[in-house]
Protein backbone atom coordinates (compact mmCIF):
# COMPACT_ATOMS: atom_id res chain seq x y z
CA UNK A 1 0.00 0.00 0.00
CA UNK A 2 3.03 2.51 0.87
CA UNK A 3 4.60 1.77 -2.84
CA UNK A 4 1.33 2.38 -4.54
CA UNK A 5 1.02 5.86 -2.52
CA UNK A 6 4.79 6.33 -2.96
CA UNK A 7 4.32 5.72 -6.79
CA UNK A 8 0.92 7.64 -7.44
CA UNK A 9 3.01 11.00 -5.43
CA UNK A 10 5.93 10.19 -7.65
CA UNK A 11 3.70 10.10 -11.07
CA UNK A 12 1.84 13.30 -9.62
CA UNK A 13 4.74 14.94 -9.37
CA UNK A 14 6.31 14.03 -12.51
CA UNK A 15 3.17 14.78 -14.86
CA UNK A 16 3.69 17.92 -12.87
CA UNK A 17 6.85 18.93 -13.87
CA UNK A 18 6.32 17.37 -17.39
CA UNK A 19 2.69 20.12 -17.64
CA UNK A 20 4.76 23.04 -16.21
CA UNK A 21 7.72 23.08 -18.74
CA UNK A 22 5.95 21.99 -21.81
CA UNK A 23 2.18 23.80 -22.50
CA UNK A 24 -0.64 22.40 -24.62
CA UNK A 25 -2.13 26.23 -25.53
CA UNK A 26 1.72 27.31 -26.42
CA UNK A 27 2.20 24.07 -28.81
CA UNK A 28 -1.09 24.71 -30.27
CA UNK A 29 0.04 28.40 -31.74
CA UNK A 30 3.16 27.02 -32.97
CA UNK A 31 1.26 24.23 -34.34
CA UNK A 32 -1.41 26.81 -35.66
CA UNK A 33 1.02 29.04 -37.29
CA UNK A 34 2.94 26.06 -39.05
CA UNK A 35 -0.15 24.64 -40.47
CA UNK A 36 -1.35 28.11 -42.07
CA UNK A 37 2.15 28.51 -43.47
CA UNK A 38 1.72 24.91 -45.14
CA UNK A 39 -2.11 25.52 -46.61
CA UNK A 40 -0.90 29.03 -47.64
CA UNK A 41 -0.78 28.45 -51.72
CA UNK A 42 0.30 31.88 -53.19
CA UNK A 43 3.52 33.41 -52.90
CA UNK A 44 4.32 36.71 -51.46
CA UNK A 45 6.69 39.24 -52.31
CA UNK A 46 7.11 40.49 -48.78
CA UNK A 47 8.81 38.38 -46.37
CA UNK A 48 7.34 38.15 -42.88
CA UNK A 49 8.32 36.89 -39.52
CA UNK A 50 6.78 35.00 -36.86
CA UNK A 51 8.93 35.10 -33.17
CA UNK A 52 7.96 32.02 -30.90
CA UNK A 53 9.59 31.77 -27.44
CA UNK A 54 11.97 28.72 -26.40
CA UNK A 55 9.00 27.24 -24.37
CA UNK A 56 6.76 27.48 -27.04
CA UNK A 57 8.94 25.55 -29.13
CA UNK A 58 9.81 23.00 -27.02
CA UNK A 59 5.85 22.55 -25.89
CA UNK A 60 5.16 22.26 -29.77
CA UNK A 61 8.23 19.80 -30.19
CA UNK A 62 7.24 17.57 -27.10
CA UNK A 63 3.09 17.58 -27.53
CA UNK A 64 2.50 17.26 -31.07
CA UNK A 65 5.77 16.79 -33.24
CA UNK A 66 7.92 14.06 -31.46
CA UNK A 67 4.24 12.04 -31.21
CA UNK A 68 3.36 12.08 -34.65
CA UNK A 69 6.55 11.75 -36.52
CA UNK A 70 9.50 10.45 -33.69
CA UNK A 71 7.50 8.86 -31.12
CA UNK A 72 10.79 6.73 -30.34
CA UNK A 73 11.87 10.05 -28.96
CA UNK A 74 11.05 10.52 -25.47
CA UNK A 75 11.44 14.00 -25.01
CA UNK A 76 13.81 16.58 -26.54
CA UNK A 77 14.20 20.30 -24.76
CA UNK A 78 16.67 22.67 -26.84
CA UNK A 79 17.93 25.97 -25.35
CA UNK A 80 18.45 28.80 -27.19
CA UNK A 81 21.51 30.97 -26.90
CA UNK A 82 22.35 34.37 -28.95
CA UNK A 83 24.13 33.58 -33.05
CA UNK A 84 22.52 30.37 -33.78
CA UNK A 85 23.45 28.74 -31.04
CA UNK A 86 20.93 25.86 -29.80
CA UNK A 87 22.08 23.12 -26.78
CA UNK A 88 19.61 20.52 -25.99
CA UNK A 89 19.30 17.56 -24.44
CA UNK A 90 16.99 14.39 -25.78
CA UNK A 91 16.11 10.93 -24.63
CA UNK A 92 15.75 8.35 -27.09
CA UNK A 93 14.08 4.92 -26.63
CA UNK A 94 14.56 2.36 -29.30
CA UNK A 95 12.19 -1.32 -28.67
CA UNK A 96 10.78 -3.52 -30.90
CA UNK A 97 11.96 -5.60 -34.06
CA UNK A 98 12.90 -2.16 -36.22
CA UNK A 99 15.63 -1.31 -34.22
CA UNK A 100 17.13 -5.33 -33.44
CA UNK A 101 20.05 -4.34 -35.90
CA UNK A 102 21.13 -0.95 -33.52
CA UNK A 103 23.33 -2.07 -30.89
CA UNK A 104 21.97 -2.31 -27.47
CA UNK A 105 23.65 0.33 -25.30
CA UNK A 106 22.23 2.88 -28.30
CA UNK A 107 18.89 1.55 -27.71
CA UNK A 108 17.81 3.95 -24.99
CA UNK A 109 19.97 6.73 -25.12
CA UNK A 110 19.75 10.68 -23.54
CA UNK A 111 21.85 12.84 -25.92
CA UNK A 112 23.46 16.07 -24.47
CA UNK A 113 24.82 18.50 -27.43
CA UNK A 114 25.45 21.69 -28.43
CA UNK A 115 26.18 23.34 -31.78
CA UNK A 116 25.24 26.29 -34.43
CA UNK A 117 21.95 26.06 -36.42
CA UNK A 118 22.87 27.18 -40.21
CA UNK A 119 20.03 28.20 -42.64
CA UNK A 120 20.62 29.23 -46.16
CA UNK A 121 18.63 28.82 -49.30
CA UNK A 122 15.97 27.92 -48.24
CA UNK A 123 17.62 25.06 -46.36
CA UNK A 124 18.79 24.08 -42.33
CA UNK A 125 21.38 22.08 -41.40
CA UNK A 126 22.92 21.63 -37.39
CA UNK A 127 26.62 21.87 -36.73
CA UNK A 128 27.60 19.78 -33.78
CA UNK A 129 30.75 20.60 -31.74
CA UNK A 130 29.46 18.28 -28.50
CA UNK A 131 27.96 15.28 -28.43
CA UNK A 132 27.38 13.54 -25.39
CA UNK A 133 25.66 10.21 -25.10
CA UNK A 134 24.42 8.29 -21.33
CA UNK A 135 27.44 10.94 -19.92
CA UNK A 136 30.56 9.74 -22.53
CA UNK A 137 31.95 12.40 -24.58
CA UNK A 138 31.48 11.13 -28.55
CA UNK A 139 33.10 13.29 -31.25
CA UNK A 140 30.19 13.59 -33.90
CA UNK A 141 32.39 12.05 -36.06
CA UNK A 142 32.03 9.22 -35.10
CA UNK A 143 28.30 9.05 -33.96
CA UNK A 144 28.07 9.95 -37.82
CA UNK A 145 29.73 6.83 -38.78
CA UNK A 146 27.90 4.69 -36.60
CA UNK A 147 24.55 5.98 -38.18
CA UNK A 148 26.25 5.61 -42.01
CA UNK A 149 27.03 2.08 -41.51
CA UNK A 150 23.67 1.71 -39.43
CA UNK A 151 21.88 2.15 -42.69
CA UNK A 152 21.77 -1.14 -44.64
CA UNK A 153 20.12 -1.85 -47.60
CA UNK A 154 19.83 1.96 -48.17
CA UNK A 155 21.30 3.37 -51.69
CA UNK A 156 21.47 6.86 -50.56
CA UNK A 157 22.58 7.06 -47.24
CA UNK A 158 22.14 10.04 -44.64
CA UNK A 159 24.66 11.73 -41.96
CA UNK A 160 23.82 13.74 -39.37
CA UNK A 161 25.07 16.60 -41.28
CA UNK A 162 23.21 16.60 -44.29
CA UNK A 163 21.47 19.60 -45.47
CA UNK A 164 17.88 19.57 -45.10
CA UNK A 165 14.55 21.90 -46.61
CA UNK A 166 12.73 23.69 -44.63
CA UNK A 167 9.26 23.13 -44.63
CA UNK A 168 7.18 24.49 -46.98
CA UNK A 169 6.55 27.99 -46.73
CA UNK A 170 9.42 28.49 -44.61
CA UNK A 171 12.57 31.12 -45.82
CA UNK A 172 14.68 31.40 -43.18
CA UNK A 173 15.27 30.32 -38.93
CA UNK A 174 17.22 32.58 -36.72
CA UNK A 175 18.08 31.62 -32.95
CA UNK A 176 18.56 34.37 -30.27
CA UNK A 177 18.61 34.11 -26.60
CA UNK A 178 15.63 31.98 -25.40
CA UNK A 179 13.71 32.57 -29.26
CA UNK A 180 13.26 32.18 -32.67
CA UNK A 181 12.32 33.79 -35.26
CA UNK A 182 10.95 32.01 -38.18
CA UNK A 183 10.61 34.35 -41.84
CA UNK A 184 7.82 32.81 -44.20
Amino acid sequence: MKFKIAALILISVSVGLFSAEFSVEKAKRVDDFLRRIREKDRKTVFLKKMTFTQRELNSYINIFYLKRYSPEVKYLKLNFRKNNYVTGVMKVKLTGKKYESVPSFLRDIELEFSGKLECKNYRVRYIFNKMEINGTLFAPEILDEAFHAAQSNIDLKKSIFDWFSLLPGLKNVIIDYKKITIYY
